[in-house]
Protein backbone atom coordinates (compact mmCIF):
# COMPACT_ATOMS: atom_id res chain seq x y z
CA UNK A 1 0.00 0.00 0.00
CA UNK A 2 1.33 3.44 -0.92
CA UNK A 3 1.44 6.10 1.79
CA UNK A 4 2.20 9.80 1.49
CA UNK A 5 4.58 10.94 4.25
CA UNK A 6 4.94 14.65 5.03
CA UNK A 7 8.53 15.71 5.75
CA UNK A 8 10.13 19.13 6.40
CA UNK A 9 11.06 19.64 2.71
CA UNK A 10 8.01 18.10 1.07
CA UNK A 11 6.30 14.74 0.78
CA UNK A 12 7.56 11.25 0.02
CA UNK A 13 5.43 8.46 -1.41
CA UNK A 14 6.31 5.17 0.25
CA UNK A 15 4.92 1.71 -0.49
CA UNK A 16 4.83 -0.50 2.61
CA UNK A 17 4.46 -4.27 2.24
CA UNK A 18 4.62 -7.13 4.73
CA UNK A 19 5.53 -7.53 8.37
CA UNK A 20 8.74 -8.27 10.23
CA UNK A 21 12.23 -6.80 10.18
CA UNK A 22 12.22 -3.42 8.40
CA UNK A 23 14.04 -3.27 5.06
CA UNK A 24 14.18 0.08 3.30
CA UNK A 25 15.00 -0.12 -0.42
CA UNK A 26 16.63 2.77 -2.30
CA UNK A 27 16.05 2.76 -6.04
CA UNK A 28 18.21 3.82 -8.99
CA UNK A 29 17.58 7.11 -10.86
CA UNK A 30 14.53 7.47 -13.10
CA UNK A 31 12.75 4.36 -11.85
CA UNK A 32 11.07 4.95 -8.50
CA UNK A 33 9.77 2.42 -6.02
CA UNK A 34 8.62 0.07 -8.79
CA UNK A 35 12.33 -0.76 -9.10
CA UNK A 36 11.76 -3.33 -6.33
CA UNK A 37 8.54 -4.96 -7.49
CA UNK A 38 10.47 -8.25 -7.81
CA UNK A 39 11.44 -7.97 -4.14
CA UNK A 40 7.82 -7.99 -2.93
CA UNK A 41 8.13 -11.73 -2.12
CA UNK A 42 10.53 -10.67 0.66
CA UNK A 43 7.42 -9.55 2.55
CA UNK A 44 7.42 -13.06 4.03
CA UNK A 45 10.56 -12.09 5.99
CA UNK A 46 10.70 -8.29 6.05
CA UNK A 47 8.43 -5.32 6.28
CA UNK A 48 9.41 -3.58 3.07
CA UNK A 49 9.58 0.20 2.83
CA UNK A 50 9.85 1.29 -0.80
CA UNK A 51 10.02 5.07 -1.08
CA UNK A 52 10.02 7.10 -4.24
CA UNK A 53 13.06 9.36 -3.89
CA UNK A 54 12.34 13.10 -4.16
CA UNK A 55 11.20 14.04 -7.63
CA UNK A 56 10.38 10.42 -8.51
CA UNK A 57 6.99 8.75 -8.65
CA UNK A 58 4.55 10.62 -6.45
CA UNK A 59 7.21 12.29 -4.25
CA UNK A 60 7.76 16.03 -4.39
CA UNK A 61 11.14 17.34 -5.57
CA UNK A 62 13.84 18.73 -3.29
CA UNK A 63 15.04 22.29 -3.80
CA UNK A 64 18.00 22.35 -6.19
CA UNK A 65 20.87 21.96 -6.13
CA UNK A 66 20.95 18.97 -3.79
CA UNK A 67 23.59 16.40 -2.88
CA UNK A 68 23.68 12.70 -2.07
CA UNK A 69 23.93 13.79 1.56
CA UNK A 70 20.70 15.82 1.22
CA UNK A 71 18.90 12.70 -0.04
CA UNK A 72 20.29 10.78 2.93
CA UNK A 73 18.89 13.37 5.33
CA UNK A 74 15.53 13.10 3.58
CA UNK A 75 15.50 9.32 4.06
CA UNK A 76 16.56 9.74 7.69
CA UNK A 77 13.58 12.02 8.23
CA UNK A 78 11.37 9.37 6.64
CA UNK A 79 12.77 6.63 8.89
CA UNK A 80 12.32 8.81 11.97
CA UNK A 81 8.77 9.78 10.99
CA UNK A 82 7.81 6.13 10.41
CA UNK A 83 9.39 5.14 13.72
CA UNK A 84 11.59 2.45 12.18
CA UNK A 85 14.12 0.89 14.52
CA UNK A 86 17.41 0.03 12.85
CA UNK A 87 16.19 -1.05 9.42
CA UNK A 88 18.34 -2.86 6.93
CA UNK A 89 19.07 -0.76 3.85
CA UNK A 90 19.04 -2.20 0.34
CA UNK A 91 20.51 0.17 -2.25
CA UNK A 92 20.61 -0.52 -5.97
CA UNK A 93 23.07 1.13 -8.36
CA UNK A 94 23.24 4.84 -7.45
CA UNK A 95 20.77 4.06 -4.69
CA UNK A 96 23.61 2.12 -3.07
CA UNK A 97 25.63 5.35 -2.90
CA UNK A 98 22.80 6.87 -0.88
CA UNK A 99 22.78 3.81 1.39
CA UNK A 100 26.55 4.17 1.91
CA UNK A 101 26.19 7.83 2.84
CA UNK A 102 23.40 6.93 5.25
CA UNK A 103 25.59 4.33 6.96
CA UNK A 104 28.38 6.88 7.30
CA UNK A 105 26.11 9.59 8.71
CA UNK A 106 23.78 7.49 10.89
CA UNK A 107 25.62 4.23 11.67
CA UNK A 108 23.71 3.60 14.89
CA UNK A 109 20.40 3.71 13.02
CA UNK A 110 21.08 0.79 10.66
CA UNK A 111 21.26 -3.00 11.15
CA UNK A 112 23.11 -3.77 7.92
CA UNK A 113 23.62 -2.91 4.25
CA UNK A 114 22.69 -4.83 1.11
CA UNK A 115 24.41 -3.08 -1.79
CA UNK A 116 23.52 -4.26 -5.29
CA UNK A 117 25.57 -3.21 -8.35
CA UNK A 118 27.10 -0.58 -6.10
CA UNK A 119 29.80 2.06 -6.44
CA UNK A 120 31.29 4.44 -3.87
CA UNK A 121 32.56 6.85 -6.54
CA UNK A 122 32.51 7.27 -10.30
CA UNK A 123 36.06 7.03 -11.63
CA UNK A 124 35.90 5.51 -15.12
CA UNK A 125 34.98 6.97 -18.49
CA UNK A 126 32.22 4.41 -19.17
CA UNK A 127 30.16 5.21 -16.07
CA UNK A 128 30.82 8.94 -16.35
CA UNK A 129 29.64 8.80 -19.96
CA UNK A 130 26.43 7.00 -19.03
CA UNK A 131 25.74 9.60 -16.34
CA UNK A 132 26.46 12.49 -18.74
CA UNK A 133 24.21 11.02 -21.41
CA UNK A 134 21.33 10.49 -18.98
CA UNK A 135 21.88 13.96 -17.51
CA UNK A 136 21.75 15.50 -20.98
CA UNK A 137 18.57 13.62 -21.86
CA UNK A 138 16.94 14.74 -18.61
CA UNK A 139 17.93 18.30 -19.45
CA UNK A 140 16.07 18.18 -22.77
CA UNK A 141 12.98 16.58 -21.19
CA UNK A 142 13.90 13.10 -22.37
CA UNK A 143 12.58 11.35 -19.26
CA UNK A 144 10.03 9.23 -21.22
CA UNK A 145 12.83 7.94 -23.47
CA UNK A 146 15.04 7.19 -20.47
CA UNK A 147 12.12 5.45 -18.77
CA UNK A 148 11.63 3.21 -21.79
CA UNK A 149 15.34 2.44 -22.12
CA UNK A 150 15.80 1.62 -18.44
CA UNK A 151 12.63 -0.47 -18.39
CA UNK A 152 13.59 -2.53 -21.43
CA UNK A 153 16.94 -3.41 -19.85
CA UNK A 154 15.27 -4.61 -16.63
CA UNK A 155 11.92 -6.11 -17.60
CA UNK A 156 10.82 -8.62 -20.25
CA UNK A 157 7.12 -8.98 -19.45
CA UNK A 158 5.10 -6.52 -21.62
CA UNK A 159 2.44 -5.79 -18.99
CA UNK A 160 5.03 -5.12 -16.28
CA UNK A 161 6.96 -2.99 -18.76
CA UNK A 162 3.91 -0.75 -19.12
CA UNK A 163 3.72 -0.30 -15.34
CA UNK A 164 7.44 0.47 -15.11
CA UNK A 165 7.37 3.02 -17.90
CA UNK A 166 4.30 4.73 -16.48
CA UNK A 167 5.89 5.04 -13.02
CA UNK A 168 9.38 5.98 -14.24
CA UNK A 169 7.94 8.63 -16.57
CA UNK A 170 6.67 10.53 -13.52
CA UNK A 171 10.28 11.47 -12.70
CA UNK A 172 10.88 15.22 -12.58
CA UNK A 173 13.44 16.07 -15.28
CA UNK A 174 15.21 18.79 -13.27
CA UNK A 175 15.53 16.49 -10.26
CA UNK A 176 16.93 13.74 -12.44
CA UNK A 177 19.52 16.02 -13.99
CA UNK A 178 20.68 17.15 -10.54
CA UNK A 179 20.76 13.56 -9.29
CA UNK A 180 23.15 12.48 -12.03
CA UNK A 181 25.23 15.61 -11.43
CA UNK A 182 25.46 14.73 -7.74
CA UNK A 183 26.49 11.20 -8.69
CA UNK A 184 29.45 12.47 -10.70
CA UNK A 185 30.96 14.21 -7.70
CA UNK A 186 30.02 11.81 -4.89
CA UNK A 187 32.99 9.90 -3.46
CA UNK A 188 33.03 8.09 -0.13
CA UNK A 189 35.76 5.55 -0.94
CA UNK A 190 38.28 6.93 1.55
CA UNK A 191 35.63 6.80 4.29
CA UNK A 192 34.63 3.18 3.71
CA UNK A 193 36.76 1.85 6.62
CA UNK A 194 34.47 3.83 8.93
CA UNK A 195 31.61 1.44 8.04
CA UNK A 196 31.56 -1.49 10.47
CA UNK A 197 28.01 -2.66 9.72
CA UNK A 198 27.46 -6.12 8.23
CA UNK A 199 27.44 -5.51 4.49
CA UNK A 200 26.39 -7.76 1.63
CA UNK A 201 27.76 -6.79 -1.79
CA UNK A 202 25.91 -8.32 -4.75
CA UNK A 203 27.03 -8.00 -8.37
CA UNK A 204 26.14 -9.58 -11.67
CA UNK A 205 29.03 -11.66 -12.99
CA UNK A 206 28.52 -10.10 -16.45
CA UNK A 207 28.64 -6.52 -15.11
CA UNK A 208 32.41 -6.40 -15.59
CA UNK A 209 32.80 -2.63 -15.83
CA UNK A 210 31.37 -2.32 -12.30
CA UNK A 211 33.50 -5.08 -10.73
CA UNK A 212 36.41 -2.73 -9.87
CA UNK A 213 33.96 -0.74 -7.76
CA UNK A 214 33.03 -3.93 -5.95
CA UNK A 215 36.71 -4.47 -5.19
CA UNK A 216 36.95 -0.96 -3.70
CA UNK A 217 33.96 -1.66 -1.50
CA UNK A 218 35.04 -5.13 -0.38
CA UNK A 219 38.52 -3.87 0.50
CA UNK A 220 37.21 -0.76 2.24
CA UNK A 221 34.41 -2.32 4.32
CA UNK A 222 35.96 -4.95 6.56
CA UNK A 223 32.69 -6.55 7.64
CA UNK A 224 31.56 -7.25 4.07
CA UNK A 225 30.85 -10.26 1.90
CA UNK A 226 30.71 -10.18 -1.90
CA UNK A 227 28.54 -12.47 -4.02
CA UNK A 228 28.74 -12.67 -7.81
CA UNK A 229 25.57 -13.95 -9.47
CA UNK A 230 26.31 -15.74 -12.76
CA UNK A 231 24.53 -15.00 -16.01
CA UNK A 232 23.37 -11.48 -15.16
CA UNK A 233 24.77 -7.99 -15.65
CA UNK A 234 23.80 -4.80 -13.77
CA UNK A 235 20.05 -5.50 -13.48
CA UNK A 236 20.31 -7.96 -10.58
CA UNK A 237 17.13 -6.76 -8.83
CA UNK A 238 14.94 -8.00 -11.68
CA UNK A 239 17.05 -10.38 -13.77
CA UNK A 240 18.21 -12.41 -10.75
CA UNK A 241 15.45 -11.60 -8.28
CA UNK A 242 14.99 -15.10 -6.76
CA UNK A 243 18.70 -15.42 -5.99
CA UNK A 244 18.94 -11.86 -4.64
CA UNK A 245 15.88 -12.41 -2.48
CA UNK A 246 17.38 -15.61 -1.09
CA UNK A 247 20.60 -13.78 -0.24
CA UNK A 248 18.62 -11.05 1.53
CA UNK A 249 16.76 -13.56 3.68
CA UNK A 250 19.99 -15.34 4.62
CA UNK A 251 21.74 -12.04 5.38
CA UNK A 252 19.14 -11.01 7.96
CA UNK A 253 19.23 -14.27 9.95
Amino acid sequence: MEHTITLPNGTLACTIVGQGTPLLCIHAPCIGSINFVSQHPLADTFQLFLPDLPGHGHSSPLPEPFSIHDLTVCLHELIQTLGLEKPYLLGYSQGASIALEYALCFPEQVSGLILVSAFSEVNDLYLHSRFYLAQAMAGIHGVPLLAQSITSSHIDDPQLQERWIKHASLTDSTTLSHLYKAGHSYNCTQRLPEITLPTLLVYGAEDRSIHPYGKLLSEGIQNSKMVMIPGVAHQVVTKAAPELNRLCREFST
